[in-house]
C-alpha cells in the first residue's frame, strides 16, 4: 500500500500517526502510571527518611542498652567497685541522666545523677515496661513528664550478687531522639509519633493518636492508606529493632499526589513538543538523506565484488561522516588482509606470550646467542634470586652457579624436517640457604637446523619442591618407625634365641623371658596401633560420632583407671570445677583417650609425691579442661615440636629416661582437631607443664561420618 509513497511521505505519514498514538497512549498508560510511580517514589522518600531516622535512633538505644548490660555485668563481676563503675558509667554515656541500685525488699538505695540534671524530678515519670529486643532481660519504659517538657528512656535490669537480688535501673534523655522521631524533614502536612505494642502514643501532643492496629511485625516501612479526621492519610510504619515500639508516619494524600497533575500536564507538552521537533526533523532529513545514501550504496556495491581499492567519497552531509570513516577503515582493513594476514600471526603471538608470561612454570626463550630473548615473572624472580642479570646472562651462567646442582640427566630428540629437536631433562635443585631448598624438573627444548646450528631454545622450570618435602617427610618417619621396632625386635629375637639355645631353663626363668617377649610384644603392638589410630584421624577414614557427653564424668572415669599408675609413684589427683554445665557434643571414646593421655605423661614426667591438678571450666563458648603435673617441664625449644610424631622431650635428662612413643601428644592434637577444638600448652618452673584442651560448645560439633 505504501510503494508509491517517497521517502519524505512516509516519514510525514509516520510522525503523524505517531504524534496521535503518543497522546493516546500518554493518557491511557502513562497518566495512571505516572501516579503510581509519583506515589511510590514519595511514599518511598518518606519511608527512607523514617529508617535514617530510626537507624539513627536504634543506634542510641543499643548503645544505651549494651551500656545497662555492661555495667551491671561489671557490677557483678566486681560487686567491690560498684561506686567507681557507677561513675564511670554515668561520665562515658551520652545522655545518661541517673543510675539508681537498689536491693528488692529494701527500702534504700544507691542513686547517682549527673549533675546535669539535679533540677529534674523523675518522681512523676509514668512507667509503661516492655521488654528489650536485644536483651529480654531489660525490661525498657519511653514516656513524656507530664509536668516537664523532657523525655525519659528508662531501662531496668536485675541482677544478682551472692543471694541477694538488685534492681538497676538507668534513666537516659530521650527528649533529643524523640524530638528527631515526630520532626521529620519532609515538607507537607504530616504527623509523626512513637508507638507501643499495645497502641501508646508516646508523644500526646500530637494533633491525633494513631489507632493500634497499625503496629505489627515490620521490620521495614510498611505503607497503608487511611481516614483520620475526615481526610485521607498515607501512613509508613516501622519498627524499632532494638525495643517494641514502632514509628508511625501519617502524610496527607494531597502531598503525596499534587504533583501527579502537573508532571502529567508537563509529559504532555513535553511530549507534543518533542513530536513536533521530530516532524520537522524528519522532514528536514529526508530531503538532505538521499543523496549521500546514494553515493554510500554506490561506493560499497564495489567492496560487494571485493575490489576493495576503490575510495569510499567523503560526503557532503556531515552526519555521515562517521558512517564513512568507519566504511572507509574498513575497506583499507580488507584491504591489507587481502594481502597479507600478519595482524592474526601478530595475535597468536600475543596470546602464547601472554600465557607463558603468567605461568607458575618457570620459562625462559634463548635465541641464537644463547642469551634469554624472553622470560616470565617466575623466571624473572629466578634469576634475582641468583643474583643475576635476566638481561645479560646466559643458561650457562645459570647452570654453572654456586647454588644450583644438577642430577638424572635424560635425553630424547625429534626429527620434524628440517630442523631437529633436542630435549634435555634432569632435575635441578637450588640452595637457598642451610635449612631451605627448592628443587625443579629442569627441561631443555632446542631447535637446531641441518647444519647443527641452534636457532632458539626453551626452557622450563617445573616446581617440585612440596613433592621433595613431602617424599623426605615420608622417609624420615619411616626411619622413626623402624628405629621405634627395632629394639622391640631385637628383645622378642635375643629372648627367643636364649630360649632356644639353652634347654636347662627352669619354669621360673623361663616365665619372666616370656614376659619379657610379650612386653616387646605390646610395645610394638602399641607403637603401631597408636600410629594406626593417628592416620585414621588425619586421612578421615574412620567414622566418628559426636554424643552429648560430660566432660566431668569422663575426667573421673580417667582418674579411676589411671589409680594403680598413681599409686606407684605415690601421686595425687585434685580435680577442681567451674560452672554447672560440663556436658558437650563429643566423641566420648577419643575425649577419653585425649585425657588419659595427658594425666599419664603427667604421671610419667615428674618426681613422686606430687599432686596433679585437673580443672574443669565451663565459659560462655567454651569448655575446657587442663592437666597441670608441677613436674620436669618443656624447654621453649622442644614445646615448638613436641606435638610432631616420634618426638621425644630429651633436653631434660629426667625425662628422656622415660619410656614412651613420642605418638600420644600428636594423637590427642589430632582429636582436638576432629573436635574443632585447640590444645594449648604452658610449661614454667612453677607450674611444670599444663595442656589445655579446649572444646568449642558450638554447633560445629556436628556428626561426622567418612567413609573408611
Amino acid at each position: 500500500m505504501l510503494d508509491g509513497f517517497t521517502l519524505r511521505n512516509r516519514i510525514f505519514l509516520f510522525s503523524s500517526l505517531l504524534i496521535i498514538l503518543a497522546f493516546a497512549m500518554i493518557w491511557t498508560f502513562v497518566r495512571p502510571q505516572y501516579r503510581e510511580a509519583i506515589i511510590n517514589e514519595r511514599t518511598t522518600i518518606v519511608s527512607q527518611l523514617q529508617e535514617y531516622s530510626l537507624k539513627r535512633t536504634d543506634q542510641v538505644i543499643r548503645n544505651w542498652l549494651n551500656s545497662v548490660n555492661y555495667m551491671a555485668e561489671e557490677i557483678v563481676r566486681a560487686p567491690s567497685e560498684t561506686e567507681s563503675i557507677v561513675t564511670k558509667t554515668i561520665n562515658l554515656t551520652p545522655g545518661l541522666m541517673r543510675i539508681r541500685i537498689s536491693e528488692q525488699g529494701a527500702d534504700e538505695a544507691f542513686d547517682v545523677r549527673r549533675s546535669l540534671y539535679d533540677d529534674i524530678d523523675f518522681s512523676n515519670i509514668p512507667y509503661d515496661w516492655y521488654p528489650s529486643r536485644i536483651d529480654p532481660k531489660i525490661i525498657v519504659s519511653w514516656s513524656r513528664d507530664p509536668f516537664q517538657t523532657i523525655h525519659f528512656f528508662v531501662a531496668e535490669r536485675v541482677i544478682q550478687i551472692g543471694e541477694s537480688i538488685f534492681q538497676v535501673n538507668m534513666f537516659f534523655d530521650a527528649t533529643s531522639i524523640t524530638t528527631e522521631m515526630i520532626n521529620i524533614p519532609l515538607g507537607g502536612t504530616y504527623v509523626a509519633n512513637v508507638v507501643s505494642g499495645d497502641g501508646n502514643n508516646i508523644v500526646p501532643t500530637q494533633p491525633f493518636e494513631f489507632p493500634s492496629y497499625l503496629v505489627g511485625d515490620a521490620s521495614y516501612s510498611d505503607q497503608s492508606q487511611i481516614e483520620l479526621n475526615g481526610r485521607n492519610w498515607f501512613v509508613m510504619t516501622s519498627r524499632f529493632e532494638t525495643t517494641p515500639f514502632w514509628h508511625v508516619i501519617a502524610v496527607e494524600d494531597s502531598f503525596i499526589l499534587q504533583p501527579v497533575y502537573d508532571l502529567i500536564v508537563f509529559s504532555l507538552f513535553t511530549g507534543g513538543g518533542i513530536l513536533l521537533i521530530l516532524f520537522t526533523f524528519s522532514w528536514y532529513v529526508s530531503v538532505r538523506v538521499n543523496k549521500p545514501v546514494e553515493q554510500i550504496i554506490k561506493d560499497v556495491e564495489y567492496m560487494s565484488e571485493l575490489n576493495f581499492d576503490h575510495q569510499i567519497q567523503p560526503l557532503a552531509l556531515p552526519e555521515f561522516d562517521l558512517m564513512q570513516e568507519t566504511l572507509e577503515n574498513i575497506r583499507i582493513t580488507l584491504n591489507r588482509y587481502q594481502k597479507i594476514n600478519v595482524e592474526k600471526i601478530i595475535l597468536e603471538e600475543w596470546k602464547n606470550k601472554y600465557m607463558m608470561t603468567y605461568s607458575e612454570d618457570l620459562i625462559g626463550i634463548l635465541d641464537e646467542s644463547k642469551q634469554f630473548s624472553f622470560v616470565n615473572n617466575n623466571f624473572y624472580q629466578f634469576l634475582e634470586n641468583l643474583k643475576l642479570n635476566p638481561k645479560k646472562c646466559t643458561l650457562e651462567d645459570v647452570m654453572n652457579h654456586n647454588n644450583i646442582t644438577t642430577s638424572k640427566f635424560e635425553q630424547s630428540s625429534h626429527y620434524p624436517d628440517p630442523y631437529t629437536i633436542k630435549i634435555n631433562r634432569c632435575e635441578l635443585a637450588f640452595y637457598l640457604n642451610n635449612e631451605k631448598s627448592d628443587y625443579y624438573d629442569f627441561q631443555f627444548v632446542s631447535i637446531v637446523d641441518k647444519d647443527d646450528v641452534e636457532q632458539a631454545a626453551l626452557i622450563i622450570l617445573h616446581d617440585k619442591t612440596e613433592d621433595r618435602l613431602n617424599e623426605i617427610k615420608r622417609n624420615d618417619m619411616i626411619n622413626i618407625i623402624v628405629h621405634e621396632l627395632k629394639n622391640p625386635i631385637t628383645g622378642v629375637m635375643g629372648l627367643s634365641k636364649i630360649m632356644l639355645d639353652n634347654e636347662a631353663i627352669d619354669k621360673e626363668e623361663q616365665k619372666v623371658l616370656l614376659n619379657e617377649i610379650n612386653l616387646s610384644g605390646e610395645r610394638m603392638n602399641g607403637l603401631v596401633n597408636r600410629f594406626l589410630d593417628i592416620q585414621r584421624l588425619e586421612s578421615g577414614r574412620v567414622s566418628i560420632d559426636f554424643e552429648n557427653v560430660d566432660i566431668a564424668k569422663i575426667v573421673q572415669n580417667v582418674c579411676s583407671v589411671t589409680h594403680p599408675l598413681l599409686s606407684e609413684k605415690n601421686l595425687k589427683t585434685n580435680v577442681t570445677k567451674e560452672g554447672k554445665n560440663f556436658k558437650i557434643k563429643a566423641n566420648s571414646d577419643l575425649v577419653f583417650d585425649a585425657i588419659q593421655n595427658l594425666l599419664s605423661n603427667a604421671v610419667k614426667y615428674g618426681e613422686p609425691r606430687r599432686t596433679i591438678e585437673i580443672a574443669i571450666q565451663d565459659l560462655d563458648h567454651q569448655l575446657k579442661v587442663s592437666v597441670t603435673d608441677f613436674g620436669y617441664g618443656i624447654s621453649i625449644e622442644d614445646q615448638k615440636k613436641v606435638f610432631d610424631k616420634f618426638f621425644r622431650v630429651k633436653s631434660n635428662a629426667k625425662s628422656a629416661r622415660e619410656k614412651g612413643t613420642g605418638l600420644g601428644l600428636a594423637y590427642v592434637r589430632e582429636i582436638m582437631n576432629k573436635h574443632n577444638g585447640e590444645i594449648e600448652l604452658e610449661s614454667n618452673q612453677s607450674i611444670g607443664t599444663r595442656f589445655t584442651l579446649v572444646f568449642p560448645k558450638v554447633s560445629s560439633q556436628t556428626e561426622v561420618t567418612s567413609e573408611a
